[in-house]
């Protein structure tokens, strides 16, 4: 969903730096009628997590803090001569930044795809839903694909199926982010999942009051 840095290889001339065509464009050209599993995660876990995950040395809760710091200025000195969407799209802006804060702007990129696909071909689920219940995410799932009811055997096996991408041990042991970088990632983000909620028509995109996902 995120993932459409090509685009400027082929339109590197469009207005004001926007892509005019992304990769839902394609996809509708193809597939008018296709249906849209997307999983969000709280975009300040998802962005320590990403850090952790792709870094490969000295990582730690004060260099993400100085990685955030410069990401948010880059950023911010982009939205002052560009749009929102030129920026979120700005794929030498996105290689620049050292952490990947553009991925958690969900808005943006649902906003998006809903110019081209209808609302109700689209499941938005969170991350943290289907960990602490992925039972209920799944029974979602076999619903909205029409795939019938989801039997116990089947549902058996996805309970017992090991998560995939959790975090290493040594990345355990560097603790939290700083509750400073937390705020300011909070408070980045927090109009950005406003609008999202909205859209949505679910609170639970706000991601208040969450725990931890490892």
């Amino acid at each position: 969903m995120w993932d459409n840095n090509a685009w400027v290889y082929f339109y590197d001339n469009a207005t004001n730096g926007e892509p005019p065509f992304l990769t839902q464009d394609f996809v509708h050209a193809v597939q008018p009628d296709a249906k849209f599993i997307v999983m969000l995660r709280d975009p300040v876990e998802r962005l320590y997590s990403d850090y952790l995950y792709f870094g490969i040395a000295n990582k730690s809760a004060e260099d993400f803090h100085e990685k955030v710091s410069e990401s948010l200025q880059l950023f911010e000195g982009c939205l002052l001569e560009f749009s929102m969407r030129s920026c979120v799209y700005n794929t030498t802006l996105n290689n620049a930044m050292p952490v990947r804060l553009q991925v958690g702007l969900y808005i943006v990129y649902i906003l998006d795809w809903l110019t081209v696909f209808q609302r109700d071909q689209m499941l938005v689920l969170r991350l943290e839903d289907h960990a602490s219940n992925r039972k209920y995410t799944m029974h979602k799932v076999f619903d909205f694909l029409s795939l019938g009811p989801l039997t116990e055997q089947k549902e058996a096996e996805i309970t017992k199926s090991p998560a995939s991408n959790t975090r290493r041990p040594a990345d355990k042991n560097l603790g939290p982010m700083l509750p400073i970088t937390r705020e300011i990632l909070k408070d980045f983000y927090s109009p950005f999942n406003e609008k999202l909620a909205k859209v949505l028509k679910n609170d639970s995109f706000l991601w208040e009051n969450l725990a931890n996902i490892m």
